[in-house]
Protein backbone atom coordinates (compact mmCIF):
# COMPACT_ATOMS: atom_id res chain seq x y z
CA UNK A 1 0.00 0.00 0.00
CA UNK A 2 1.30 3.19 -0.57
CA UNK A 3 2.28 5.26 2.24
CA UNK A 4 0.46 8.44 1.56
CA UNK A 5 -2.77 6.28 1.31
CA UNK A 6 -2.23 4.92 4.68
CA UNK A 7 -1.67 8.51 6.00
CA UNK A 8 -4.57 9.59 4.36
CA UNK A 9 -6.73 6.53 5.99
CA UNK A 10 -5.30 6.93 9.69
CA UNK A 11 -6.37 10.85 9.33
CA UNK A 12 -9.47 9.96 8.05
CA UNK A 13 -9.74 7.16 11.18
CA UNK A 14 -8.52 9.78 13.36
CA UNK A 15 -10.73 12.66 12.80
CA UNK A 16 -13.88 10.13 12.69
CA UNK A 17 -12.71 9.48 16.27
CA UNK A 18 -12.58 13.30 17.01
CA UNK A 19 -16.23 14.03 15.85
CA UNK A 20 -17.35 10.62 17.83
CA UNK A 21 -15.63 12.12 21.12
CA UNK A 22 -17.23 15.69 20.58
CA UNK A 23 -20.73 13.85 20.12
CA UNK A 24 -20.34 12.04 23.28
CA UNK A 25 -19.77 14.90 24.96
CA UNK A 26 -22.17 16.79 23.37
CA UNK A 27 -24.44 14.19 24.68
CA UNK A 28 -23.05 13.53 28.30
CA UNK A 29 -23.03 17.26 28.71
CA UNK A 30 -26.87 17.32 27.77
CA UNK A 31 -27.98 14.49 29.66
CA UNK A 32 -26.98 16.28 33.17
CA UNK A 33 -29.54 18.16 34.98
CA UNK A 34 -28.50 20.30 37.59
CA UNK A 35 -29.95 19.47 41.13
CA UNK A 36 -33.47 20.57 41.88
CA UNK A 37 -33.74 22.60 44.68
CA UNK A 38 -34.82 21.05 47.91
CA UNK A 39 -37.13 23.30 49.95
CA UNK A 40 -35.98 22.81 53.96
CA UNK A 41 -38.84 24.71 55.51
CA UNK A 42 -40.61 22.70 57.75
CA UNK A 43 -44.10 23.82 59.51
CA UNK A 44 -44.83 23.07 62.82
CA UNK A 45 -49.00 22.88 63.90
CA UNK A 46 -51.34 21.82 66.02
CA UNK A 47 -53.00 18.89 64.42
CA UNK A 48 -57.38 19.10 63.75
CA UNK A 49 -57.12 16.26 61.27
CA UNK A 50 -57.20 12.69 62.90
CA UNK A 51 -56.80 11.08 59.36
CA UNK A 52 -53.41 12.27 58.93
CA UNK A 53 -52.37 11.48 62.08
CA UNK A 54 -53.49 8.02 61.67
CA UNK A 55 -52.05 7.67 58.53
CA UNK A 56 -48.66 8.41 59.69
CA UNK A 57 -49.64 6.04 62.73
CA UNK A 58 -50.10 2.98 59.89
CA UNK A 59 -47.44 3.61 58.83
CA UNK A 60 -44.80 3.74 61.34
CA UNK A 61 -46.72 0.96 62.72
CA UNK A 62 -48.02 2.50 66.23
CA UNK A 63 -50.72 3.19 68.12
CA UNK A 64 -52.79 6.25 68.23
CA UNK A 65 -53.12 7.90 71.68
CA UNK A 66 -55.95 10.71 72.21
CA UNK A 67 -54.66 14.50 72.78
CA UNK A 68 -52.75 17.30 70.56
CA UNK A 69 -50.38 16.49 68.53
CA UNK A 70 -47.53 18.67 66.75
CA UNK A 71 -47.34 18.28 63.11
CA UNK A 72 -44.55 18.72 61.09
CA UNK A 73 -45.37 19.68 56.83
CA UNK A 74 -42.90 19.21 54.31
CA UNK A 75 -44.41 20.93 51.35
CA UNK A 76 -47.75 20.82 52.56
CA UNK A 77 -47.36 16.71 53.75
CA UNK A 78 -47.39 15.71 56.87
CA UNK A 79 -44.50 13.71 57.89
CA UNK A 80 -43.82 13.64 61.37
CA UNK A 81 -46.13 14.41 64.81
CA UNK A 82 -45.57 14.26 68.17
CA UNK A 83 -48.17 13.54 70.86
CA UNK A 84 -47.86 16.91 73.17
CA UNK A 85 -49.17 15.20 76.29
CA UNK A 86 -47.18 11.53 75.69
CA UNK A 87 -44.24 12.56 73.57
CA UNK A 88 -45.83 9.74 71.01
CA UNK A 89 -43.89 9.91 67.87
CA UNK A 90 -45.60 8.72 64.03
CA UNK A 91 -43.76 9.32 61.23
CA UNK A 92 -43.26 8.36 57.63
CA UNK A 93 -40.75 6.10 57.47
CA UNK A 94 -40.78 6.48 53.67
CA UNK A 95 -39.78 10.43 53.83
CA UNK A 96 -36.13 11.02 54.10
CA UNK A 97 -36.91 14.14 56.08
CA UNK A 98 -38.79 12.24 58.64
CA UNK A 99 -36.29 11.45 61.27
CA UNK A 100 -35.05 15.10 61.11
CA UNK A 101 -38.25 15.95 61.70
CA UNK A 102 -38.68 14.11 64.63
CA UNK A 103 -35.82 15.21 66.15
CA UNK A 104 -37.41 19.15 65.36
CA UNK A 105 -40.83 17.76 67.35
CA UNK A 106 -39.29 16.87 70.15
CA UNK A 107 -37.38 19.96 70.74
CA UNK A 108 -40.90 22.05 70.17
CA UNK A 109 -42.69 19.77 72.62
CA UNK A 110 -40.56 20.69 75.63
CA UNK A 111 -40.90 24.47 74.64
CA UNK A 112 -44.32 24.13 74.83
CA UNK A 113 -44.36 21.82 78.08
CA UNK A 114 -41.79 24.45 79.55
CA UNK A 115 -44.15 27.80 78.73
CA UNK A 116 -47.58 25.48 79.73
Amino acid sequence: MHPELSRFIALDRIAGFQRDAARYRRARAASIHPPQPVRTAIQLRLSACREELERLAALSERTLKDGDWIVADVDGVPVAAVSVEHGTTVYDPFRPTSLAAVSLLELRRKQVLAAA
